[in-house]
């Protein structure tokens, strides 16, 4: 099992009696505007990670934290509403005292471990998503997962389909293009990665606005032609099988509006896959009783260069 980068814990009737070890202060005094203010795409990463480190210190808040001029304030807000959040969230009223694991890195799809204690015992656990921004339901978010497009869904992925049919002709556009196209096999170990020293892929990056008009429309055009010509052969049972995985005992606290907003998949969300069809020539939609799994095909690091992936979001019918 990993270990947690941060745990708080505190009693559910007196919240000075938490633990405030310097291991647990992770988060300064001027964190708390990651709450208030939005961040850059470029500093998303880094800023989420900020905001989990607030969570992790609601219970264990400094008092002059709570007190200071220019910062009280929002710890007294945010604090606030995160108690009522655990009230709501408790499925025993009569807990009496929690514990917050943050849960790191890319094994786990969740952020946070939120256990409720009766006494000394684990009475339950909730997995809780956080997420910040203007959604209140998580039909609102951009994405709920992602999948890399090497993930094995069709009969032929669409990273080979972009080798074979198209990368040709996106090289074609461009005569500056002199690095020698990687053989297929190595091409796929390559082009799901985030960064890539490859000369090839540097060559694309470097060249990446030169002829862009035409490199976006091959693009375009292949991911249309691929769902066109494969999205009705979607393997259901693994679709069903990675959303149930990651999304089943799953809960999203969503940050909004100076609040925070509780959302979840229930369970009649995640059975009876059916192919639903394409949209907007880049969407595979997949439907699920009354919810529509909307699969975005597209490349998330330098279009038609690096990283094509599944961004997977629903839409509540």
């Amino acid at each position: 099992m990993a270990s947690d980068i941060s745990t708080a814990e505190t009693t559910a009737s007196d919240t000075s009696a938490a633990d405030t070890s310097a291991a647990h202060m992770v988060a300064a005094l001027a964190d708390i505007t990651t709450f208030f203010n939005n961040s850059t795409r470029a500093n998303n990463d880094a800023t989420n990670k900020t905001r989990e480190k607030v969570l992790s210190l609601l219970y264990n808040i400094p008092p002059e934290y709570l007190e200071d001029v220019t910062y009280g304030k929002q710890w007294q807000l945010l604090k606030q509403e995160w108690d009522k959040a655990i009230a709501t969230l408790a499925q025993d009223a009569n807990y009496t005292s929690i514990k917050i694991n943050l849960k790191g890195g890319r094994t786990y799809n969740y952020d946070i471990d939120l256990d409720y204690y009766m006494n000394d015992t684990i009475i339950s656990t909730i997995k809780l998503e956080f997420k910040y921004g203007n959604s209140r339901r998580i039909n609102n978010l951009p994405q709920i997962i992602s999948l890399q497009a090497k993930y094995e869904l069709f009969p032929k992925t669409y990273d080979e389909f972009y080798y074979e049919q198209y990368i040709d002709s996106y090289i074609n556009c461009d005569l500056s293009i002199t690095e020698p196209k990687p053989l297929l096999h190595e091409y796929k170990k390559l082009v799901t990665s985030i960064k890539c020293p490859n000369p090839f892929f540097q060559q694309l990056k470097d060249r990446e606005n030169y002829f862009k008009t035409e490199k976006v429309a091959i693009v375009n055009r292949s991911i249309t032609d691929y769902l066109t010509q494969y999205g009705h052969t979607v393997n259901l049972e693994k679709i069903y099988e990675k959303i149930k995985s990651s999304q089943s005992d799953k809960t999203y606290l969503l940050w909004s509006n100076n609040t925070f907003h509780i959302d979840k998949l229930q369970y009649t969300d995640v059975m009876d896959f059916e192919y639903h069809g394409i949209k907007n020539g880049n969407v595979l939609q997949i439907k699920s009783n009354n919810i529509i799994y909307e699969m975005l095909l597209r490349w998330r690091n330098h279009k038609g260069i690096l990283n094509p992936a599944w961004q997977i979001s629903i839409k509540r019918l």
